[in-house]
């Protein structure tokens, strides 16, 4: 299983991107192809997941996962708060409590990729699941960042605009919106583009970050090791959390294991972007370096075949 799932093709380019900035390759990704290849990748799963919704008997287990998946992103930021303030300042605690609270788009989407690969389904309203964990976390985070009086982050709806008007969110969720609306013929027409191109796309999305999360390597130098040890004991506590969520509600395997990949995971586009603007004082080297240096490939490299293992075999 962990041979297969490492063999994938966007599993390889990653592992590329890493290996060729480890040897001081020249191999770039020419601008602004890397920003073209996030927004196809969000539009592209995005739209996949709306013509799937609506094409879908839904029960009540999908209103159910909403429910978790917001109670759990104000939760696990609060663990990461706490957590983290033992550790470093009450600022980076507050930048890493948003960004191990919300969630990595992207780790979603080359999770979903594989259960596709392997034919597991998955319920379509992951994707909106996936989108709703982004901004609680975020407000959480203000709410402790707002108790000291002597900052000034702006008012806590700013913040909300702030995350929820976010480019990735928005191509995300408008995407999603778009695919519910479309008639059988108006996605056969451009299926093409949105599902049969997605996997090569992915692959050099993929190889981009695999550059980019080596460019955090020497930032990882200059962090606590008690940090590292902390940030990958919530993350694997919190995927761990998810698959007995999974089992106590009986959701199907495929919704159990994104769950994990969910809880499991941290953002480095939409948090950090809020972080920047409404808490300057913390240190984006300490939180962009641990979600991208430590939880990203965490969970590509090990986090993904070990959870479907898991699943595979206890989830039922």
């Amino acid at each position: 299983m962990v041979f297969e799932v490492l063999s994938s093709a966007p599993i390889l380019f990653f592992l590329l991107g890493v290996i060729s900035r480890v040897i001081k390759s020249d191999l770039e990704i020419p601008h602004p192809l890397p920003k073209f290849f996030s927004l196809y990748v969000l539009a592209a799963i995005g739209v996949q997941g709306g013509v799937h919704l609506a094409h879908s008997d839904l029960d009540y287990h999908y209103a159910t996962i909403f429910i978790v998946a917001i109670l759990g992103a104000f939760t696990i930021a609060c663990i990461a708060y706490y957590l983290f303030k033992r550790l470093t300042t009450d600022v980076n605690a507050v930048a890493l409590a948003a960004s191990y609270g919300s969630i990595s788009a992207v780790t979603f989407i080359t999770g979903s990729a594989l259960l596709n690969r392997l034919n597991i389904s998955y319920g379509p309203y992951m994707i909106a699941t996936m989108a709703l964990m982004e901004s609680p976390a975020i407000l959480m985070a203000m709410f402790f960042h707002t108790k000291n009086k002597s900052t000034n982050s702006g008012s806590i709806f700013q913040i909300l605009k702030h995350s929820i008007t976010n480019n990735s969110i928005v191509v995300l969720l408008g995407s999603f919106l778009i695919g519910t609306l479309l008639s059988e013929e108006g996605w056969s027409k451009i299926s093409i583009f949105y599902e049969g191109l997605f996997h090569g796309m992915l692959t050099l999305f993929l190889l981009d970050l695999g550059l980019a999360v080596a460019k955090r390597f020497e930032d990882l130098k200059k962090t606590p090791f008690s940090l590292f040890f902390s940030a990958l004991a919530l993350q694997i506590a919190m995927a761990f959390v998810a698959f007995f969520i999974g089992k106590f509600f009986h959701f199907a395997p495929g919704d159990t294991f994104l769950l994990m990949l969910l809880f499991g995971s941290a953002s480095y586009i939409a948090a950090p972007a809020a972080m920047r603007t409404a808490v300057p004082q913390a240190s984006p080297s300490l939180y962009l370096s641990l979600a991208m240096g430590i939880t990203f490939p965490f969970n590509i490299l090990v986090g993904i075949p070990f959870y479907l293992w898991i699943i595979q075999q206890y989830g039922g």
